[in-house]
């Protein structure tokens, strides 16, 4: 695995203990007082809404420097897997706190629930990726084929 890919994997198991952390704390303790560096002074609203911020800084920051060392996304499949990666975490963020009961309401008969939209996202993400995947397995192939034919391999 590839130090990159490696770290993104970091940042999403990272994600994913916040996520068990602060899932169900209630919204009082936004207002309690926070003795963490980064609160401030301030209660535990002024911690997370900092750390908002301080990644949003840092962002900028990641792609400032992947421009001055020309590694900005220049291949089609990177820039497209990080446009399906955004949007997921979009469709992730519109999940957080939506209560258990509504995740199989349907707005009327003919509309599908919360939890069968999401399943439908899963069930073709996960086809479409194992095709793409089944494509690259065959020109790697081709590939490979064709340097021994060209007498390079």
């Amino acid at each position: 695995m590839s130090e990159t890919k490696a770290l993104i994997r970091r940042l999403q198991d990272t994600m994913n203990q916040t996520l068990d952390q602060l899932y169900a704390m209630p919204d009082a303790v936004l207002e309690a007082h926070s003795e963490h560096t980064c609160a401030r002074g301030g209660n535990v609203r002024d911690l997370i809404t900092h750390m908002i911020d301080h990644e949003r800084m840092h962002l900028g920051s990641v792609v400032n420097d992947r421009a001055e060392v020309y590694a900005l996304q220049q291949g089609q499949v990177h820039r497209l897997l990080a446009e399906w990666f955004r949007d997921r975490a979009m469709v992730v963020a519109a999940l957080i706190g939506l209560p258990d009961e509504a995740l199989d309401k349907c707005p009327t008969p003919a509309e599908w629930s919360i939890r069968e939209i999401v399943d439908h996202l899963i069930y073709w993400e996960r086809d479409a990726a194992n095709d793409a995947a089944t494509h690259a397995a065959a020109h790697a192939d081709m590939q490979a084929q064709a340097a021994v034919v060209g007498g390079r391999g």
